[in-house]
């Protein structure tokens, strides 16, 4: 017998050695990772609950109520559940949690499952990664409903903590409700507010022009004296008609000074009157008119703003309401009875098949090699 052969031979035989013995690690990880989950692991429970988020539909009352009833038909969509997910995931939410019901205290308690448990030490990124692992919120898209998961060591707690996140989810969607609406109707209510101080401000213009000077429309005023000067223009032809025929027929009449004085009186009288009617100064009613034309423009245009304004917000306090978020529990949260995490049985057959497989396929790859060597 060779020396070559004989060192192939004690080669091999501590080759198998060797095989051998990581196979019985390999067991006794696997019967070591069974019996952790059977005496070390915590019971852990979960507790779920379910909500939509809604809108109401513009064509009325009944048939938005209707489709709120059915799931998917007045879903306002996905969009509205990833902000609520995303305020459940959120640091400050979380926080809170962790203040209001010691979650630090309860998820470090079980000091014999040291791979599920949370660490003592842990920081605040760890924590909120931890929370976040245990404290989950998903949308489902084929019913349109948002479901909450709360996982912990104590079937209360989970109930406690699944019916805060809902009740917080619920607030915070009717606050950004609130939000929007005040945001849409802010500019339209200040822009009402400015068209009607203007119009009252042009109103007060109006009075105090009028109290000036003394009438409520230069209009009439304006009528008034000319219908004056025309009447006091067909008494002056009279008069000069009346005088022409006396200076005619008797030239010596004590009455053609009268005539004359009245002719005289009624001349400085039209004279009077028109320069009132127009002429440069302010004071002059061609210029109060022009004043009060353009004021009653502005104030005819100051009140088609005010009009609209209030029309666009009727408007939009209706679109308001229809643009509305309805949040809706489907399903409230429930004490769970049954442990949740860990399923011993179930994981007890999965760790054995799985293992088995793998020590198959390790067992086959290694004799592969050493058949190669």
């Amino acid at each position: 017998m060779s020396a070559t052969y004989i060192h192939t031979q004690r080669k091999a035989g501590f080759s198998q050695i060797v095989i051998r013995f990581l196979a019985i690690l390999y067991f006794i990880a696997l019967a070591a990772s069974i019996v952790y989950l059977w005496l070390f692991t915590q019971d852990r429970f979960i507790s779920t609950a379910e909500f939509k988020i809604s809108q109401q539909d513009a064509s009325g009352v009944t048939t938005g109520l209707v489709q709120l009833a059915l799931p998917g038909l007045s879903d306002s969509g996905s969009l509205d559940s990833q902000v609520a997910i995303g305020y459940i995931n959120s640091a400050d939410l979380l926080l809170e949690l962790e203040k209001n019901f010691d979650l630090v205290k309860h998820y470090t308690s079980p000091k014999t499952d040291y791979f599920f448990r949370l660490k003592s030490n842990a920081n605040l990124e760890e924590r909120l990664e931890y929370y976040r692992n245990r404290i989950l919120a998903h949308y489902d898209k084929d019913t349109g409903m948002t479901i909450i998961t709360v996982d912990t060591f104590n079937p209360e707690l989970s109930k406690k903590i699944a019916t805060k996140l809902l009740k917080n989810a619920e607030e915070f969607i009717n606050v950004i409700n609130q939000q929007i609406a005040e945001q849409q109707l802010s500019f339209v209510n200040s822009e009402m507010e400015r068209t009607a101080t203007r119009v009252e401000e042009l109103n007060k213009e109006l009075i105090t022009l009028q109290n000036e000077h003394n009438f409520i429309n230069p209009d009439e005023v304006i009528s008034a004296s000319l219908q004056a000067v025309q009447e006091m223009k067909l008494d002056l032809l009279r008069s000069e008609t009346e005088m022409s025929s006396i200076q005619r027929d008797s030239p010596n009449s004590p009455r053609l000074e009268t005539l004359r004085s009245h002719i005289r009186s009624v001349n400085e009288l039209i004279d009077i009157e028109s320069a009132k009617l127009s002429g440069p100064e302010k004071d002059r009613m061609n210029q109060l008119l022009l004043q009060f034309k353009q004021l009653a423009l502005k104030i005819d245009f100051a009140t088609r703003l005010r009009t609209g304004a209030e029309t666009m917000l009727e408007k939009n306090r209706v679109d308001a309401v229809a643009r509305s978020k309805f949040f809706t529990v489907i399903q409230t949260p429930y004490l769970p009875e049954d442990i949740a995490i860990p399923r011993r049985p179930y994981a007890t057959v999965a760790i054995i098949i799985l293992g088995l497989m793998l020590f198959l396929i390790l067992r086959a790859l290694t004799h592969s090699i050493f058949e190669r060597a």
